[in-house]
């Protein structure tokens, strides 16, 4: 499965051929991954939160594109996991775990509007039993054109935020084409426009936003933090190769890339144990987020060190990466939203608006040359081909791989 995630690496971040990330999705929903971290009778396929990290890092290693779709496609499923609405959880929730539908996260705005940075785009009002909405989603991933479902939060004229559920083909939204994106092409990336767009009370996930988004936010952390994880990984095993034959020079460099590695590792493992959060504990995610993102910035742009000159050119697997990696810093949340509530929000003042209490980053994120671990051993390769694809569905990847 890895080889084949691998191949299609350069086509579905550059946005070429025919290929998108929905044969990602489908392959890896051939071998349970989609479904790891929900309980089986819930339709998923077992195992924890960190076996669902682990997958989506390893995903990422190979093919960043593919890893982030398949995020979009968990954060999904965690949503409908976290609802109160069991009808739509049990229609929904199987086709998510099986990629029949492809679920677009649409919760950027919100996330940015619980943390007091900007008003909901997306308004809603009640007309009886369904619920009108009218707004636009500049942002939404994993909208495969006429078979995704996108998850909205709008404001409704009392004050109160709702979260619904929106097919494709509802009348009154429309997808704009793909956005020109540097990298990640074939994520199916798009901007959103709801005009009168109306659904009834089953496709409501929560009546209460500001209540259900606090509780599904570290899953939505946790869950980025294997993309920078994985990429992480990659960079550092291309290093690793280049220095057995050159750029000797680099070798402290890349000692203290493992070390600051294998701390994170250490404590995101600590976290993804965790049912639920305290105030210190919320802080820490943040940090490590935070610092899993440098780290993975970091470590390709070593890479790119290492590699020299041809790393620059366009079709050098170092030249992907460093596309795919810029991503990052500026996933929802980004690191400049991520810094500014840590250093805006205390708890004194921490109220409705704010998803997590916050401190100066500075407190827990590992020193880039202060940690003294060894380094990280060789990984799996975790391919598991398709013929045995039915049996691999029951299997996780194996949680020692978010490894010191």
């Amino acid at each position: 499965m890895r080889a084949l995630l691998a191949e299609q690496a350069q086509v579905v971040n550059d946005g070429v051929g025919y290929r998108d990330s929905r044969n990602s999705l489908r392959l890896l929903a051939s071998v349970g991954w989609l479904g790891l971290g929900i309980p089986e009778r819930q339709g998923g396929t077992g195992g924890t939160r960190l076996d669902a990290i682990e997958a989506i890092a390893q995903t990422a290693e190979d093919c960043l594109t593919s890893a982030f779709v398949f995020w979009c496609q968990r954060a999904f499923a965690e949503y409908l996991v976290a609802s109160d609405n069991d009808k739509l959880r049990q229609a929904l929730l199987p086709q998510v775990v099986r990629a029949d539908r492809f679920g677009a996260t649409g919760l950027s705005n919100a996330m940015k509007h619980l943390a007091g940075i900007e008003a909901l785009r997306v308004q809603a009002r009640w007309q009886g039993q369904r619920l009108r909405l009218d707004g636009h989603l500049p942002w939404a991933s994993n909208s495969v054109p006429g078979e995704f479902l996108v998850a909205v939060a709008a404001e409704t004229p009392e004050g109160e935020a709702i979260v619904a559920v929106i097919p494709a083909n509802t009348p009154g939204l429309s997808r704009s084409a793909d956005l020109d994106l540097l990298g990640l092409r074939g994520s199916n990336t798009a901007a959103l426009t709801l005009e009168g767009v109306e659904v009834d009370r089953t496709w409501v996930l929560s009546d209460r936003a500001r209540q259900f988004l606090p509780t599904i936010r570290p899953a939505f952390l946790l869950l980025q933090c294997g993309l920078s994880l994985g990429k992480a990984r990659s960079a550092r095993r291309a290093i690793r190769n280049t220095l057995q034959t050159r750029s000797q020079v680099l070798r402290g460099a890349l000692q203290q890339l493992d070390h600051r590695y294998d701390e994170l590792a250490t404590q995101l493992r600590q976290l993804a144990a965790l049912s639920e959060f305290s105030f210190a504990e919320t802080r820490h995610l943040f940090e490590v987020r935070i610092a899993l993102t440098r780290l993975a910035v970091d470590a390709i742009t070593l890479e790119l060190e290492a590699q020299g000159g041809g790393a620059y050119l366009n079709d050098h697997a170092t030249a992907r990466r460093w596309r795919e990696v810029a991503f990052l810093p500026v996933l929802t949340p980004s690191l400049v939203q991520l810094e500014t509530e840590l250093a805006r929000v205390t708890p004194a003042t921490t109220g409705d608006l704010a998803i997590e209490p916050t401190i100066s980053p500075a407190i827990h994120t590992p020193s880039r040359t202060a940690l003294t671990t060894a380094p990280t051993p060789a990984l799996a390769t975790g391919a598991i081909p398709p013929s045995i694809a039915k049996t691999a569905a029951s299997r996780s990847p194996s949680r020692s791989e978010v490894r010191r």
